[in-house]
């Protein structure tokens, strides 16, 4: 009996041992008391690299009943691939309640959606994990690649640097159902894509796209998709050869746009483009008919779906895409861009 006695401590330390080591291994979700931090977010951000995202994060307000976060923080560069963005409003996108550290991230299963601090009582936005295997295990949030996991983590705040092209998120990223094709889509453009998309395009008389392609595959190959707009080879030899100057102005970037997808977009609908600060404009919608083709930047849609893969979508123009403005009389050619053609061509 006294053996057994002398035991009994023993035991009962290793259970209490047990306990904790249990209760600290998943400690990343549940909640904490509401302390204040020792530091100011802002300046965190800023000290380690994030300088334009830490200028929104002093704009933002974040939700008082919110007492762990998860910041996916861009670099300057990816913010400022987003001209059009408020940059405030897409701070609040990337920050996500709860805590995700890098190891908790890895076990997710692709396309698992988190709800962001800039949801709304009748606006719910969330961003979309996804995984790429290609050739290593790369890790996505919302389309953009996490560079740079667990820059920070004091048990209250968690800090990954993310890097690519940034975008607002859909009032529909919450909603399976509602979300197109692009929320199923591989986490990047695979080189076993852009071979396949290169081997059409050759046969379907569209060699300098394909050539322009392979010329920028560098770039592409940071993209989860893309959508293209193309001049075929007798366009471009014709009297297309701004399509080739400006290729990258018909390149949508983190956007595979089918043809239904096109077709459903409505009048004034705008489309980034892998031009800083430079968008394409739906001038005239789609399902009119051929006495009214869709127009994309007042230039008329010939054939869509020329490729169309996983990760790639390439629709066909009549003549390469023209700068618009927007006046009172709709959408009419840049004269800027006329005056610095004309003198180029001089």
């Amino acid at each position: 009996m006294a053996t057994r006695l002398l035991f009994l401590p023993s035991i009962i330390t290793a259970i209490i041992i047990t306990a904790i080591s249990t209760a600290t291994s998943v400690p990343y979700l549940s909640p904490k008391p509401n302390s204040p931090p020792p530091y100011n977010l802002s300046t965190l951000l800023n000290t380690l690299g994030f300088h334009d995202i830490s200028a929104a994060a002093a704009a933002a307000s974040f939700k008082s009943n919110v007492t762990t976060t998860t910041i996916f923080s861009p670099t300057d560069v990816s913010l400022r691939s987003c001209p059009y963005c408020f940059p405030p409003l897409l701070f609040l996108e990337h920050s996500v309640p709860g805590l995700y550290p890098l190891r908790l991230l890895n076990t997710l299963a692709f396309g698992t959606k988190v709800q962001t601090l800039a949801s709304t009582s009748t606006t719910r936005l969330c961003l979309t994990l996804t995984k790429s295997t290609h050739p290593n295990s790369t890790l996505f949030v919302g389309g953009v690649e996490i560079t740079r996991p667990d820059l920070f983590n004091d048990g209250n705040l968690i800090i990954h640097g993310i890097q690519g092209y940034l975008a607002h998120l859909s009032p529909f990223s919450c909603q399976i159902e509602r979300m197109t094709s692009l929320s199923f889509l591989p986490a990047t453009i695979t080189p076993e894509l852009l071979k396949e998309a290169l081997y059409h395009l050759r046969i379907r008389d569209y060699t300098v796209l394909a050539l322009l392609i392979q010329q920028n595959l560098h770039l592409f190959l940071r993209l989860n998709s893309m959508t293209i707009f193309a001049v075929n080879d007798a366009g471009v030899f014709g009297d297309g050869h701004t399509f080739v100057s400006n290729f990258r102005f018909h390149v949508v970037p983190n956007q595979r746009l089918t043809a239904l997808e096109l077709i459903s977009l409505p009048v004034g609908s705008e489309l980034p483009t892998m031009v800083a600060g430079e968008r394409l404009v739906i001038t005239v919608a789609g399902g009119g008919g051929p006495l009214s083709p869709m127009r994309i930047n007042n230039v008329r849609i010939t054939s869509t779906n020329i490729v169309c893969n996983e990760g790639i979508a390439v629709h066909s123009i009549a003549a390469p895409l023209r700068r618009v403005r927007r006046t009172t009389m709709g959408w009419w050619p840049d004269e800027t861009e006329d005056k610095l053609n004309v003198q180029f061509q001089v």
